[in-house]
This record gives structure tokens, C-alpha cells and sequence, in this order.
């Protein structure tokens, strides 16, 4: 039997930003290990957020999930799925959507947890996306966190770039001209060790037998391969973003606003300039928020619309990079 597809776009936008602001003063007396002589860690990066000790990022997704509901002027009883992606979870397993789910008092949505890293929330709007115009579910919370700060090694300075925050979104049927358009991934699993969660001491802890161990769950990054990486990205970025403007039958000048994940101080203006998209129609926060993973662009995206930033009818283009290492775009008629 065949169905007509829905259109499926973005009804409501909303992030959580802790309070306590990490200006780059706090690392003056940490000594950081690998730093080539003359090399600035805080290039363009002025400060960066980090949520209370003892909160959980379950706390921080179910608040961020609340919010973007009122926004969106939806009910819980209105959500029928719920996708989670967190960067630190509560535990080890499960992941975070079913305690969620329990949070947000969803009762009639499933719950769940879906991981490309940073680039998570593109590759859950794709998935929600065509899901809703299938009609296999009506309205789908989408929620990501960033719990970068309690496991950084500070004594590596690629930890001065990342930050916490929490972002969420909720997908619904929308008018015929507006909702998802298009969208492209690709993926080099050559990279998959650039960036790895490791159960490990700091670098610089030199543990003696007597000592106590300070082993945790600590970002790390394999400095040969994260080279690799950032000499690659603007082309591997520059791929997708092709594709998806042929996949859309758009171009760079079609786009209104262009938001992505912001890894480093330059990877948003040069992905942004790879294909020809004017800076005006860019918007980016790494000075103030610095790397907040998958949570950067529901973050900016909310931003955005506070700033006025889209208005009814216009073309978003979302882009990502994460681990694995993947990259992923998608294009968005703004509108309900």
C-alpha cells in the first residue's frame, strides 16, 4: 500500500547553559604535557561552562527536554519517542533515554539511546525526520548532553577547548513546504582511535606504589591521528556538504543560516567557507562555550532563534563532525 509522506520539521528549540562560567585563568599553575613551543591552547576560546558537581546529566537532558516542550507547545502525552545521546551517561549501561523518559513523565513515548558522537543530534533530526514522514510516530523529543568537564586530563591542553551543556529539540508534522529536505553522511573508521574515552590515570600523575589511584574515565586524544583528522576535515566536510546541496537541488546561496558542531576555534568558519556560504549567515559560540559536542548546535539553534536569526521559510543547513569518525549535514525548511 502506498502512503504519502509527511513533512517533518522543528517545533520548538531549547538548551540548558550551566551557570558556572571556567575562564581560561583557571588553568595558569597546570603544567600541559605535549604543547608545542609557542603554541596558544586558548586560541580564540575565552571561557567555557560546567555543570554542578553532583548533577547528572539525566538532570540536565530532562530539564533541556522540558523546556524545548513548552516551546514547542506540546504535551507529554504528545511525545511518543524520545531519542537521548549523552556524552558522559549516569552509568555505564543503560544509557540515558528510559530515565528520561521517567523524568519527563512521557508514559505513551519509548526511549532511545542513539550514539554517533558529536554528531549525534544531526544524525537524530535525520533519523526523526523520516520517521515522522512515514508516519511510524507523530512527535519526537530529541535531547543531547555534554558532561565534558569531569573528564578532562588537565594536563592536556586539548581539555581548555571543551565545555558542558544541554540541548534538546521537538520534531513534528509540518505544513508541505516546510520540515527536512535532505541530509548526507560519510564516514573513516581509519580514524576511530583519534578520540577515545579511556579508563586511565592523568598523563602527568607519576604513581608511586604507595599512592593512591586516580585511574577514571578521562578524554583522550591521540595526538598523530587528531593531526590526521584536522588536516582532512574541511574536505571530508566539504564532501558532505556537496552532496547534500545536490541532494536538495539547493546551493551555498539558498542558505539562510548555517549552524555545526565546533570542535576547534576555526573548523566552523572553514567548513562554512569550503562550500561558499557567506559568515552573515553563520552563527557560532566556541569563544564563549567552547567544544560542547553534540550539544553545540541545538545550543546555537536556540540561540539563534532568540536572535532572530530565521524567520519563516528559511533554509537551515546543520553539519557535523564526531568521532569514528563520522560526518553528517541535513537541510531544513524553517516552519511549522
Amino acid at each position: 500500500m502506498n502512503k504519502s509522506l509527511l513533512s517533518a520539521g522543528i517545533l520548538g528549540v531549547a538548551s540548558v547553559i550551566p551557570q558556572e562560567v571556567r575562564k581560561n585563568d583557571f588553568w595558569n599553575n597546570i603544567k600541559f604535557l605535549d604543547l608545542k613551543e609557542g603554541k596558544n591552547p586558548f586560541e580564540n576560546i575565552e571561557e567555557r561552562r560546567v555543570f554542578p558537581e553532583g548533577m547528572l546529566p539525566s538532570d540536565a537532558e530532562a530539564e533541556a527536554g522540558k523546556k524545548a516542550m513548552e516551546v514547542a507547545g506540546v504535551s507529554a502525552d504528545e511525545i511518543d519517542l524520545v531519542m537521548v545521546q549523552s556524552m558522559m551517561q549516569d552509568e555505564i549501561l543503560p544509557g540515558n533515554a528510559c530515565i528520561v523518559q521517567h523524568k519527563l513523565g512521557l508514559k505513551k513515548a519509548g526511549a532511545w539511546t542513539i550514539d554517533t558522537c558529536c554528531s549525534s543530534f544531526v544524525t537524530m533530526v535525520v533519523m526523526a525526520s523520516n520517521l515522522i514522514a512515514t508516519g511510524e510516530f507523530k512527535k519526537i523529543l530529541i535531547i543531547t548532553s555534554a558532561f565534558n568537564s569531569p573528564m578532562i586530563d588537565f594536563s592536556d591542553y586539548q581539555g581548555c577547548y571543551v565545555g558542558d551543556a544541554a540541548g534538546a529539540i521537538v520534531m513534528g508534522p509540518v505544513s508541505d513546504d516546510k520540515g527536512y529536505i535532505a541530509s548526507f553522511c560519510n564516514s573513516h573508521g581509519e580514524y576511530h582511535k583519534g578520540f577515545t574515552l579511556q579508563l586511565r590515570q592523568p598523563a602527568l600523575y607519576d604513581r608511586k606504589h604507595y599512592m593512591p589511584s586516580l585511574e577514571k574515565i578521562l578524554l583522550t586524544f591521540d595526538k598523530d591521528l587528531i593531526r590526521e583528522i584536522g588536516k582532512g576535515s574541511v574536505e571530508h566536510m566539504k564532501f558532505v556538504l556537496d552532496r547534500v546541496f545536490e541532494k536538495s537541488q539547493l546551493s551555498a546561496e539558498d542558505i539562510d543560516l548555517f549552524l555545526s558542531h565546533q570542535p576547534c576555534h576555526w573548523a566552523h568558519g572553514a567548513w562554512r567557507d569550503s562550500v561558499g556560504i557567506k559568515p552573515e549567515n553563520s552563527y557560532q559560540t566556541f569563544s564563549k562555550y567552547g567544544n560542547i559536542a553534540s550539544a553545540t548546535i541545538p545550543v546555537n539553534l536556540s540561540e539563534a532563534v532568540n536572535k532572530g536569526l530565521l524567520m519563516d521559510g528559511s533554509n537551515l543547513l546543520i553539519a557535523s563532525s564526531g568521532a569514528g569518525e563520522n560526518h553528517i549535514a541535513a537541510i531544513i525548511k524553517w516552519g511549522r
